[in-house]
């Protein structure tokens, strides 16, 4: 296993945030998902998976930062 750093934290929840941005952007508002609630919902159910992964990766980064001694 890779040694981690708080760099690596901080570039998964930027990528996570990239992902969620973009299927927002671009899988959400489109007709498709406007139109069939049931696309819509899976599409929602994943980016909801996404901003869950994203608040844990955040803990995981502030425990590690609070972690550290000043």
């Amino acid at each position: 296993m890779s040694k981690l750093n708080s760099g690596y934290y901080h570039e998964t929840m930027d990528r996570l945030h990239i992902i969620l941005e973009n299927l927002d952007t671009h899988i959400l508002n489109q007709p498709v998902c406007e139109n069939h609630k049931k696309i819509r919902k899976k599409v929602e159910e994943g980016m909801s998976a996404l901003v869950d992964a994203y608040q844990l990766v955040g803990q995981k980064e502030f425990r590690n930062e609070s972690n550290k001694e000043d």
